[in-house]
């Protein structure tokens, strides 16, 4: 089992390139994004260890962390990526604009 994810969408998202975690084969990258408020979004993601980390920080300050298990695709849509993960009853949506920020939506 993996994340199913198009590596381009994500690229256009964060408008670069991950950063490899080890060696790309081992499917572990970090994604990150600053927006205009001084906003920064880091993804970090474990492909086929089903795991992804968001984190939001406003310069040195952490004001939104949490790690997903079992996620199983990562869908993006007008400047906004869902997570989903197996069984739950809860999708994390990350929009992408002038400033990012996420929510949680009940599916």
């Amino acid at each position: 089992m993996y994340i199913e994810y198009d590596e381009y969408e994500l690229i256009e998202l964060f408008e670069s390139e991950p950063t490899p975690i080890l060696q790309k084969e081992a499917g572990m990258f970090i994604y990150g994004k600053n927006d205009n408020n001084g906003i920064r979004l880091t993804l970090s993601m474990s492909i086929y260890e089903m795991e992804c980390s968001i984190g939001i920080s406003v310069g040195e300050h952490v004001v939104f962390e949490t790690t997903l298990k079992n996620v199983e695709s990562m869908r993006s849509k007008d400047k906004c990526l869902r997570i989903h993960q197996k069984e739950s009853t809860q999708d994390y949506l990350i929009y992408f604009g002038a400033t990012i920020f996420v929510k949680i939506e009940e599916v």
